[in-house]
């Protein structure tokens, strides 16, 4: 049996956000590492905590990232940096073909909780991956009424969006109701 080369990358992730700002270039210059993995730590980093310039580092790589779970954890670091083209960017990857960038996607526009989220996210309870098309439906019930008015408009159609709607829609109501609950 083959043991593990270095640290796990959780470990990596928790070290270098207890650096202070100093460590920020460091950061950066990891989002270029030759290694995935590397990479993934460092937009993992940059996503977990503030990381003083990574914004445009993130836009730069979000662009040129082939491995996916880099990818996914850009996306993430992306969602976490806000800005008005934020959304838009975002709902690009929501639609990408490795379902975990897409996941990380959804999350990050849900984070954002702005309007043009719920634009980005609504389309998606109609995709073909089960799994991103409940996670996007009940994005849209964290994202208040605008969110929960195009689920229930989902409802009144024979597409594919009718199951993750109601999946939604009931879990949010379940969630509600256990809130009252002392």
């Amino acid at each position: 049996r083959r043991r593990p080369r270095g640290l796990p990358s959780w470990v990596a992730v928790e070290s270098l956000c207890a650096f202070d700002d100093d460590a920020a270039p460091v950061i950066a210059d990891a989002t270029l590492h030759p290694d995935p993995a590397v990479r993934h730590v460092a937009a993992t980093v940059i996503g977990v905590r503030p990381v003083p310039g990574a914004a445009p580092v993130v836009r730069d790589r979000l662009a040129q990232e082939t491995d996916p779970r880099a990818l996914a954890a850009f996306v993430d670091a992306r969602g976490g940096g806000g800005g008005a083209q934020a959304p838009a960017a975002l709902s690009e990857f929501a639609r990408h073909r490795d379902e975990s960038v897409a996941l990380a996607a959804v999350e990050s526009l849900e984070r954002l909780g702005l309007p043009a989220s719920a634009a980005a996210l609504a389309p998606l309870v109609e995709d073909t991956r089960p799994r991103l098309a409940e996670r996007a439906a009940v994005a849209l019930t964290e994202l208040g009424p605008a969110g929960r008015e195009r689920l229930l408009g989902a409802l009144d159609g024979e597409t594919p969006a009718v199951h993750p709607a109601h999946y939604a829609l009931q879990l949010s109501a379940m969630r509600g109701a256990g809130r009252g609950v002392a």
